[in-house]
């Protein structure tokens, strides 16, 4: 995993990734370690990209993130889904 990268939180983002069972550790998880891009997209002028991968305890999640003056600022995830997770696990050779 890379410590290397910054994140942006607040209580905003913590509040919505906790209502759906995802803590700030296991955003960082994802997004630091070996992930997958899955997916880009525009909300309003802001460039965001959904993100596979995998936390320290073993959950597979999806993050939505966007980049904020060069710091990671993750929005929302959820679990990921059996086609995602299987995608994730033959990527990184651990099916």
């Amino acid at each position: 995993m890379r410590d290397d990268c910054e994140f942006d939180w607040d209580e905003q983002n913590e509040g919505h990734l906790a209502n759906h069972g995802i803590s700030r550790a296991d955003a960082e998880d994802v997004l630091s370690g070996n992930h997958i891009l899955l997916e880009y997209q525009m909300e309003g002028n802001e460039q965001r990209w959904v993100a596979v991968g995998a936390t320290r305890s073993g959950r597979i999640l999806d993050i939505v993130f966007a980049v904020r003056c060069d710091a990671m600022r993750p929005i929302t995830g959820w679990a990921a889904d059996k086609e995602t997770t299987d995608l994730y696990l033959e990527q990184w050779g651990l099916e």
